[in-house]
Parts: structure tokens; C-alpha cells; sequence
């Protein structure tokens, strides 16, 4: 399962009993599991969780995953290939 909280102006949100928050979060969920569906066997089988800012600049960190499925991660979530070329 992927973990999602939520920051907007310092604060974070892990449950969100706001219904709009709970729409924005279950959104959220489903848009990244979509963009990661290559790896999304990967992202399940570890412990981590993606912070989502939504301030005046928003921005995706991720958290609590080993270094190499993070850097899948961020690489997937640049828009480039999720695996490595080995050139």
C-alpha cells in the first residue's frame, strides 16, 4: 500500500477526516500508483511513505524506501525510465 501525507502550510496530514482532503489524498493515491504501476510490485513490498507539499511550491519527497527503489522512484516521477540503462 502506498502512504501518502499531505503538508500544507507546515502542517501534516496522515488522516484526513476533512472530506476534500480525503478526496485530494484518495486522488493522489490513485495518480501515483498509475505513474508507478512498472514498479508498483516494489513500492508495495517496502515501508515508505511520499510527502506531497501543496504550498505555493509544490513538490513530491520520498521517504523510508531503500536508496535503489527510491531512485526508481524519483526517476519514474521525473518522467524518465524507472530502470537504469546500463551503457
Amino acid at each position: 500500500m502506498i502512504q501518502i501525507t499531505l503538508s500544507y502550510k507546515n502542517r501534516e496530514y496522515r488522516h484526513f477526516e476533512d472530506s476534500s482532503l480525503a478526496q485530494i489524498a484518495e486522488t493522489t493515491r490513485r495518480l501515483l500508483c498509475a505513474l508507478l504501476e512498472d514498479i508498483y510490485d516494489l513500492v508495495t513490498k517496502e515501508a515508505g511513505r511520499f510527502l506531497i507539499y501543496l504550498d505555493h511550491h509544490p513538490k513530491i519527497e520520498v521517504e523510508g524506501f531503500s536508496h535503489g527503489l527510491r531512485d526508481q522512484i524519483e526517476r519514474t516521477l521525473r518522467g524518465e525510465s524507472a530502470y537504469e540503462d546500463d551503457y
